[in-house]
């Protein structure tokens, strides 16, 4: 009996630890296939996995600023979803400096608009606070 519990605590072990590790993002993936993917895990819940793909977006396609503004938006959107607003803040932010930077018209301009509509989403007073701790009084 002793060998069987411990056959199944082993097991379990190893169950537990496999779900809780993402797996394996195939190389051969475009950044729109990587996005859905990140997005297809963020509806299922799975926002270890969801993360991974907008990383791993950002890591293999970040030169091209319109993917890198899609792919920042959706792990902000991903960090308002599971309450990290310190993440979601300073993603939005990152976005909204670069339209602040950009030229009319080059930058995708719903990117501008969505990360206004994830700011407000941060509770006003968890706002404040990082707003005051990213931009001290000098």
């Amino acid at each position: 009996m002793k060998k069987i519990s411990i056959l199944f605590c082993s097991l379990l072990s190893i169950f537990i630890i496999s779900c809780n590790t993402t797996k394996e993002i195939p190389q051969d993936l475009s950044a729109p296939q990587l996005l859905q993917k990140g997005q297809t895990s963020l509806d299922s819940a799975d926002y270890k996995m969801a993360e991974a793909y907008f990383l791993e977006t950002i890591n293999r396609f970040g030169d091209d600023t319109d993917t890198y503004i899609e792919a920042k938006y959706e792990l902000a959107h991903l960090h308002i979803k599971t309450k990290q607003y310190d993440k979601a803040y300073a993603e939005l932010e990152e976005i909204l400096e670069l339209y602040s930077y950009a030229t009319a018209g080059t930058l995708p301009p719903a990117y501008k608009k969505l990360a206004e509509i994830e700011m407000n989403k941060i509770p006003p007073a968890k706002l404040e606070e990082l707003r005051a701790s990213s931009h001290p009084e000098e």
